[in-house]
């Protein structure tokens, strides 16, 4: 019984990521091959400010795309100041951790989790694209990526 809830509950988390949008957003960032990926890294100071982007600044070519990982010990988001939509969001990205089980729950496995990450779709479109983090912006948490030909 064991194996068969395993296989079922892989098979489905195997389904669902590989489910997902091939829409234009507005900004010209089209979903399209892998391309080069630029990494930035959320920080902070074990959980508390000062919190920042590094690099602040990012230089990139058109076609590439932007990795978050955060590196930190507090949740962040990767948010584009566009409004009123955002360009992107990266929705809360969570630090490296331990989860936790229901006490009854006879398949958790507790272990520790690697830093959460959020990439973009490429950034096809030449520009200037500000962004900041949702939770912690106004505590200096911005960044800035000049896209280039």
């Amino acid at each position: 019984m064991r194996l068969h809830v395993r296989f079922f509950v892989s098979a489905f988390i195997l389904a669902a990521s590989a489910c997902g949008s091939s829409g234009t957003t507005s900004s010209g960032m089209n979903p399209s091959p892998a391309g080069p990926v630029a990494d930035v890294s959320m920080t902070d100071n074990n959980g508390l400010a000062p919190y920042a982007f590094s690099p602040a600044t990012l230089p990139i070519k058109v076609g590439t795309s932007v990795r978050w990982t955060n590196n930190g010990k507090a949740q962040h988001t990767a948010t584009s100041d566009a409004t009123p939509q955002p360009v992107w969001t990266s929705g809360t990205v969570d630090p490296a951790g331990t989860t936790t089980c229901a006490p009854n729950d006879p398949y958790c496995m507790v272990g520790p989790t690697p830093p959460g990450t959020y990439e973009s779709p490429p950034f096809n479109t030449p520009g200037t694209y500000q962004y900041h983090c949702q939770f912690h912006g106004a505590q200096g948490m911005t960044g800035t990526i000049t896209v280039t030909q």
